[in-house]
């Protein structure tokens, strides 16, 4: 409704100008006729024509075999042409890009530098002023920039058929790489220091700190540590310790992360990746796009006594240890430095380059808080984690869940791939938008199904198909169905997954009582069912004494459509 009174005032011009036509007047009229048309056209019509084109994912880029739509970030904008999200021009030209102030975009790929301003048709590349002719624009809190003008600096074909909405472009092209140095903290995009003083907490200091380095720059969160070791799903607390997974569970339970000034969860992790340190490079990548990654190390001093360390060069702030201890500690990786001398270490390492990482000893240690890890350390890389998919709290409506505790053991028939199903009872009339699970390793593959009104094994015989695909990390993924499903309340349903994971014999997670930190998971709170041939099932709570890692996500029925 609020743009009828814009539709009348438009409507009057044109049967003035069809009045003016009739009558013969002036040519001087008629030059001002066309333009005034032209500009109510420009700023009314074609924005609510373009958002009714992204509303009916009728607009399609191309790229090569592969199409992409509004959920994959390629938009038509509000001037009518190809636009893409930040996080889409990362994934498709090999490069960063971020928002900053609600108005700089800075992209960056192998040395270069690209600047745009939101809605000013200049920019600069490398220092060079530029005119270009799509200027950037904010759509939903998401920047997106010109496919044309993308395409230009990365050299690749480019056009577009406004008859039929498609855009298509070439893959053909030399993607963007790493640079040999990079720093978060030049970028704004790393999070403050932090400080466990005393306490066994690194784990919990890590996770945050990567978690808060992720929305940077485009917001500045600082979250509730002491809420993630007092309220996380395992029995641990301030003096035991922990890891990486017990935080990744909190996280992804929904049970945090929280503010500092209440206990209000305020976003929701929904996409994890892990990394090991044969992915020296993916490591890289992830601190490039996504920001800080949190990994273990072996640390062979302590907080309050640095001195004595075999291992670490105060004078340089290099940390090399090269024996077998198993890691003890969690920093952030906020960067690297490939031409980090071997020399700077005290033991010198087998060659140069260094991981750039920030500690949770204060500001007081290394430089404000900052050391450098030699690449050839014994485990830095190792069960490292990138916060990749945080989303705003009203993402979702509901989430259904038996796995508080997340990844803790897996389960499978020695084989590479196995049908898992867990059956929900719907809390409210909604409609299941959504299921999330853990790929235990690269180049997992997927099924996902869904069962309306489960009643009884059989009935998963009875299932729709609603997503499918490949993960190129492992991690943690929520996937969105093709179409949402709705269920009534009180209604059971299943979600089936059928997963595939290259070289594993137990490809789906589960969680169990596995020690005194886990003792606490109940199984009684799930249903689940597993296969090793999605036709004869078996209870997975009878079978491994363990919950199903298989959420799902709901929506009301108003903010699906």
């Amino acid at each position: 409704m609020r743009y009828s009174k814009k539709y009348i005032i438009f409507m009057l011009v044109m049967l003035f100008a069809i009045v003016l036509k009739m009558n013969n007047w002036s040519e001087d009229y008629a030059d001002v006729e066309p333009f005034r048309g032209a500009r109510l056209q420009d700023e009314i019509f074609y924005p609510l024509k373009a958002k009714s084109i992204n509303d009916s994912k009728l607009f399609t880029l191309r790229i090569d075999d592969k199409s992409y739509g509004a959920n994959d970030g390629v938009i038509l904008g509000d001037k009518m042409e190809p636009m893409i999200s930040l996080s889409f021009a990362e994934e498709i030209f090999g490069c960063n890009a971020h928002l900053y102030d609600d108005v700089l975009i800075k992209i960056k790929y192998s040395n270069h530098t690209v600047l745009f301003s939101v809605g000013t048709y200049e920019a600069t590349i490398d220092g060079d002023m530029t005119t270009i002719r799509v200027a950037p624009e904010i759509h939903e809190k998401n920047a997106y920039v010109s496919l044309e003008e993308m395409c230009k600096i990365f050299g690749c074909e480019y056009s577009y058929d406004p008859q039929s909405y498609t855009a298509t472009m070439s893959g053909d092209f030399e993607k963007g790489g790493l640079p040999s140095k990079f720093d978060l903290r030049k970028d704004d995009r790393a999070a403050q220091i932090k400080n466990q003083d005393n306490t066994s907490t690194c784990w919990a200091q890590a996770a945050v700190g990567a978690l808060e380095s992720s929305l940077l720059p485009e917001e500045e969160c600082t979250f509730n540590v002491e809420n993630m070791i007092s309220k996380n799903n395992y029995n641990v607390d301030f003096s035991n310790g922990g890891d990486y997974t017990m935080a990744v569970s909190y996280l992804l339970s929904w049970t945090g992360p929280t503010d500092n000034e209440s206990d209000n969860v305020t976003k929701h992790v929904q996409e994890v990746h892990y990394f090991t340190q044969e992915d020296i490079d993916d490591i890289k990548w992830a601190v490039y796009k996504y920001g800080g990654v949190s990994t273990s190390i072996y640390a062979s001093m302590s907080q309050n006594n640095l001195i004595k360390s075999a291992y670490y060069n105060k004078s340089k702030n290099a940390y090399y240890y090269n024996k077998t201890d198993k890691p003890n500690h969690d920093v952030v990786i906020i960067g690297w430095d490939d031409e980090y001398s071997a020399s700077n270490f005290k033991e010198e390492a087998p060659g140069d380059g260094a991981f750039i990482c920030q500690n949770s000893w204060g500001a007081s240690f290394g430089d404000d808080g900052v050391f450098y890890v030699s690449y050839y350390d014994t485990n830095i890389g190792n069960q490292a984690v990138a916060y990749v998919g945080v989303e705003d709290a009203d993402n979702y409506d509901s989430i259904y869940q038996s796995d508080l505790c997340g990844w803790v053991g897996q389960v499978g028939y020695n084989k590479e791939y196995i049908s898992a199903a867990n059956i929900y009872t719907a809390a409210k009339d909604e409609e299941i938008v959504s299921a999330g699970f853990y790929a235990l390793d690269k180049n997992t593959s997927y099924t996902l199904y869904f069962v309306s009104d489960y009643n009884g094994v059989t009935s998963l015989a009875s299932r729709t198909q609603v997503a499918e695909g490949q993960m190129d990390s492992a991690g943690y993924y929520t996937v969105k169905f093709d179409e949402g499903i709705s269920v009534k309340e009180g209604e059971r349903f299943a979600i089936v997954l059928v997963i595939n994971t290259p070289g594993s014999t137990h490809p789906m997670a589960i969680e169990y009582a596995s020690n005194e930190f886990t003792k606490n998971v109940d199984i009684t709170d799930g249903t689940g069912y597993i296969s090793s041939n999605g036709l004869n099932w078996e209870s997975v709570e009878d079978k491994a004494d363990g919950n199903l890692c298989l959420k799902a996500y709901g929506k009301s029925m108003e903010e699906s459509e």
